[in-house]
């Protein structure tokens, strides 16, 4: 199942970068929420450099779809934090109808376009940009939400200077729900699951401060087992709660904010193609774990605004809980049981 869990592209040692190129990868797509079928997805994609690329800094590579009102305002918060001088960005353009290049070209930032048939994959829009940016030079990787945003530019130096120090392969933050929101009101996430927060007062508290597991028995053809789901820790805990104000090793941070050693992501393939909506950053992380690789957590004084899931949600035609993210839960179910309790614990 080698070539259906790892970036094909990865193994292309005579791919030569150019303005445009295609990919081929194959992948197990959901017949239905528990079916799946293997499949050969095309993905179309156009370079487009700045100019400007310093192979020392490392990458980030942001994901998104259409939104320009989301794209200009997190690339305003770049220019104002003074993040542009740090980073090489890479906005990688998913399917968009809207004109993101533009915006792109307004603030000298580098721009992927990547076209499929298939729908969202978060998977392979970073492990096509991870390969651009390995074929540039880049030892490191930061993989970036669109709806995540500087606070201080310190806490990004020191997360970057604390992952190089510790030796770590992936490394995540603290992030917190920011004090002014993009949504109109309150997030589907919050209006939905947590109705009592809908007075504002999780404001600028912790929407991930760490990782957990929460055991829970699951049901299978072959019967129920026990299951252990991944959690976000401590959310709406106060940002200098000694509990995330930390910096400790950890199974996973999430892929709203990694910082990814590249070499041993190209090497291990990357994202697991078929987990294309979730649950591919804990997929990673795990792998690192499985490979005595170090996974760190690093909240001690730092943190990030993630206006949670305004990526998915502020585009009405594209549902976050669907087929796909049902599917994606199925399969990491599958690969994984039996065999995350042996790693965490």
């Amino acid at each position: 199942m080698k070539e259906y869990f790892t970036c094909n592209l990865f193994e292309q040692e005579d791919f030569s970068l150019t303005n445009k190129f295609q990919v081929t990868q194959k992948e197990l797509t959901p017949i239905n929420e528990a079916e799946l079928a293997p499949r050969d997805i095309t993905y179309d994609c156009e370079w487009v450099d700045s100019g400007e690329i310093d192979n020392e800094k490392p990458f980030v590579i942001m994901p998104i779809r259409d939104n320009s009102k989301l794209l200009r305002f997190t690339l305003s918060n770049f220019k104002k934090s003074n993040f542009f001088r740090y980073v090489n960005l890479i906005v990688v353009d998913d399917r968009s109808d809207e004109d993101l290049y533009s915006i792109c070209k307004e603030y000298n930032t580098n721009y992927l376009k990547v076209d499929n048939d298939k729908g969202f994959s978060f998977s392979m829009l970073n492990n096509i940009a991870s390969f651009v940016s390995h074929k540039l030079g880049a030892q490191k990787v930061v993989f970036w939400n669109s709806d995540l945003w500087i606070d201080k530019i310190a806490y990004f130096k020191k997360l970057i200077a604390k992952h190089d120090a510790s030796g770590a392969t992936i490394s995540g933050s603290k992030l917190l729900y920011p004090y002014k929101s993009l949504h109109e009101g309150h997030s589907t996430n919050i209006q939905t699951h947590f109705p009592n927060k809908t007075d504002g007062s999780y404001k600028g508290t912790v929407q991930f401060g760490n990782s957990r597991w929460l055991p829970m028995q699951m049901q299978a053809q072959d019967g129920t087992y026990n299951a252990f789901i991944p959690i976000h820790y401590k959310r709406f805990a106060d940002k200098d709660n000694p509990c995330v104000n930390c910096d400790t090793g950890t199974e996973f941070v999430t892929g709203a904010l990694q910082v990814v050693d590249l070499n041993w992501f190209i090497t291990n393939g990357g994202y697991n193609p078929s987990l294309p909506k979730v649950f591919q950053d804990v997929d990673l992380c795990l792998r690192a774990i499985q490979n005595k690789k170090k996974v760190m957590y690093f909240g001690k004084d730092i943190h990030f605004f993630h206006d949670e899931s305004y990526n998915h949600f502020s585009n009405r035609n594209q549902e976050k809980i669907d087929t796909q993210f049902h599917a994606d839960s199925t399969l990491f179910g599958r690969i994984w049981r039996g065999r995350i309790e042996a790693l965490i614990l």
